[in-house]
């Protein structure tokens, strides 16, 4: 019998995981990938999956453990409980003269993948769900979707999205890859790369639920928006950026059950 974790993809399988965010760039290093987070390579470390976990204290100003690797022509970066892969300072830099993709297990219930092209965003939507469909050409929106259409799962989770990824790039991310050694360091979020400059919208009222064009639409609950525009709209209470985000597994683990049970119950009908 074949154990669980040879199969392909059983780490983004895991149902214990509370969330994760993983990039893939074409043509750089392991090395590159970090600095272009914004990171002082030198300082890395290679580590396991276990050995970066004691990196995440909650003692210290927030951040995010990165963890890079090699995958044949591509590099990778792996974050447990991060967002940095998602936010347009660090993809803008990884795909300089490049491309970059990027996926994510939100804690919130929300999932994201973004393409992004010699430092401008391709395309941005939350596979599965048609209102964050791009204007076309969207490409990959429609790997994405074929691939979850032909699934027998009824919930297949990322797994499709990961395998539009992989059938472009020729290499997959295994469980043996994600929970070895690799190069690892802690970033903090005022040490990232920065945002590039784009214009604003200005916050006006909305009502609550999946309306409107940005995140950045809405007052965000008094608070300053930290994510970026042209992403999926979601309610105020079941987003990341109206709370203080979770500095541990417990954290999560609360969070989840307070705010990840209502989505998968609005999604389930």
């Amino acid at each position: 019998m074949e154990d669980s974790t040879t199969r392909p993809w059983a780490w983004a399988k895991d149902p214990h995981a509370v969330m994760w965010c993983v990039t893939f760039t074409r043509g750089i290093t392991p090395e590159d990938v970090l600095a272009r987070y914004g990171a002082d390579t030198p300082t890395a470390q290679v580590l396991t999956r276990q050995q970066a976990a004691q990196l995440n204290d909650s003692s210290l100003p927030e951040g995010s453990v990165l963890r890079a690797g090699a995958l044949g022509n591509w590099s990778f970066c792996f974050e447990d409980y991060g967002v940095m892969g998602i936010m347009p300072g660090p993809l803008s830099a990884l795909s300089h003269r490049t491309e970059t993709f990027s996926v994510l297990l939100g804690g919130d219930g929300m999932n994201g993948f973004a393409h992004w092209r010699d430092g401008q965003c391709t395309e941005r939507f939350e596979p599965g769900f048609t209102h964050t469909k791009p204007n076309p050409p969207h490409p990959w929106w429609d790997a994405v979707q074929e691939r979850l259409d032909a699934s027998s799962e009824e919930y297949p989770g990322l797994v499709p999205v990961l395998g539009a990824v992989a059938h472009h790039t020729g290499a997959e991310l295994d469980a043996d890859t994600v929970n070895g050694p690799l190069l690892t360091l802690r970033l903090e979020d005022s040490s990232r790369t920065p945002d590039p400059p784009t214009p604003h919208p200005v916050p006006t009222l909305q009502p609550r639920g999946r309306q409107g064009a940005c995140w950045a639409d809405r007052p965000c609950l008094g608070r300053p928006c930290r994510l970026p525009c042209g992403a999926p709209p979601t309610s105020p209470p079941f987003s990341t950026h109206t709370a203080p985000r979770p500095r541990n597994r417990e954290d999560w683990s609360l969070r989840r059950r307070l705010r990840f049970g209502p989505v998968l119950t609005a999604r389930k009908n």
